[in-house]
This record gives C-alpha cells, structure tokens and sequence, in this order.
C-alpha cells in the first residue's frame, strides 16, 4: 500500500488527543449552527473511482480528492482512530467509497476553528451527531527499549502529509514495510509509523505511542508472513518492532476519552 499527499499531518499521540479534548465541543448538537464557525463556500461529492486519496491546500481553500470520512471526521475532531466508536457501515466502506470536498474559508483561520468548521460541514452535510464518553481499553503502549530506539532519521525527509508515505510488499514469505519510495522524499514520525501499523489490522488491539520520539525517519522492518493474509502474526510483528526499531509494545489497560458517533450518513446531501 502506498498513499500520497502534499499537505501537513498531525500525528496523533495520546498526549496530543487528549490535550485537544480541551479544545472540543462536549457534543456535534451542543452548538447551534448559526454558532459553529462555517466555510465562506463548501462543496462535497461522492467518489467511487481507484484514485488514491489527496489534498491541496493554500492560505483560504482546502481540496480533498477520495477523501475517507475517517478522514473527514478526524479532520473535525483531532483523535487517532481507535479512540472512535464508528458506525458499521464505514468498516464496509474502506477504500471504496470517498468524497471529494472543496472548501474556502478566511486566511488566517487557525487550525481549531478549521476544526469546527469541518464539524460544522460533518453536521450539516453528513447529519452527524455524537458524544464523549470515558471508557477503559487494552492496548499496546510503545516506549523506547531498555536498549534504546534503533531509527535512522530519514535522509530525505518529506513534507508533513494528511496520508502517511509508506509501501508493504511480501516476497518469498517475508512481509516488508518502508517509509522509503525509491528516490522521492520518505520519512515518519513514530506516531505516523504506529497510525499505519494499526491501519492494516494485524493486531487485534492498538499500537499507542508514548515513546515521545519526535521527528521523522527512514524506516524498514521485516517479519515473516502467515498465509493467506501475506501479513505477519501479532507475535512475530510486536518482536520484529522491539528487536529492529527498539521499539517495545507492553499491554496497558487505558482510561480514554471516546468519540461515539451516534449518527453519520453514508451519502451527504447536495450541494
């Protein structure tokens, strides 16, 4: 798998989301719609072609081509995927159906009230409503081993992206993944490289950064594969992290803070 980009990412550690709780609405319908912040224009379609997902941005407009509504939503509300509880038609949706949305708004907006704009468009467009709730989960928390992160900085480090740049390929029973795309631009962040990780479902709970690694970095691992799924076990990915990357994933039960999306519909309305 290989997504492209070109506009900045944040990657969201359980630091990062929980200081942007703060930031929230207690819930979608606690603002009234004349009180949300909205787009000056907004244009939202349907898109159900191969494209890879896409973005262009300048200092008053956003573009999204093939955009999930993952990806819409986390773009309203700043939280990594498993602390959503997301309605069962958007796992049966994954890559193939996307939205191309355009929106213009103000230079100079900052990115929490962007923020609340996008949730003002997820409500008015998508009909979603929604509330925080606090519950207890078991994950893998990721910290440095005792011996010490092995992460070369990447060498060509790329720009920020809303999609993280990576490829996996599995070759005589060995499952390859890497940050690097031939001669283009290539790195992570730790965060990113956990956020793709958990994307492909090989474990059955989450990789949660608390390594406080930052920066970006060229990175390789290799495990071997388990047919058919050509992907690794649990087992063998978790040790290829600590003995490749010094990377050590511990079980961890977890008081967070979840976004339960009680509504969202699968078509917007038009434009």
């Amino acid at each position: 798998m290989n997504r492209k980009s070109s506009v900045p990412m944040t990657a969201a550690s359980v630091s990062f989301a929980l200081a942007a709780f703060a930031l929230l609405p207690a819930t979608a319908s606690s603002q009234s719609q004349t009180e949300r912040p909205q787009f000056d224009a907004a244009s939202v379609r349907i898109n159900q072609s191969s494209d890879r997902p896409s973005t262009q941005y300048d200092a008053g407009r956003v573009v999204l081509h093939k955009a999930s509504i993952k990806h819409l939503v986390r773009r309203a509300f700043p939280v990594p995927d498993y602390q959503v509880v997301w309605p069962d038609w958007v796992a049966g949706d994954r890559g193939s159906l996307g939205y191309d949305v355009s929106v213009t708004f103000p230079p100079g907006t900052t990115a929490e009230r962007l923020q609340l704009m996008f949730q003002d468009l997820l409500a008015v467009r998508f009909g979603l409503t929604m509330h925080w709730e606090t519950r207890d989960m078991r994950a893998f928390e990721v910290r440095a081993s005792e011996r010490g992160p092995v992460l070369r900085e990447a060498v060509n480090p790329a720009q920020p992206t809303d999609y993280p740049k990576y490829s996996t390929r599995t070759e005589r029973g060995v499952w390859h993944m890497s940050s690097k795309l031939g001669a283009a631009p290539s790195g992570l962040t730790v965060a990113g490289f956990l956020d793709a990780i958990n994307s492909m479902h090989i474990l059955d709970r989450p990789l949660v950064d608390a390594s406080g690694i930052e920066g970006y970095y060229d990175i390789d691992l290799t495990a071997p594969a388990e047919v058919p799924d050509n992907k690794p076990a649990a087992s063998e990915l978790l040790g290829a992290l600590d003995k490749q990357l010094g990377l050590k994933a511990s079980l961890k039960t977890f008081s967070l803070r979840m976004l339960i999306i009680d509504r969202l519909e699968r078509i917007p309305t038009d434009n």
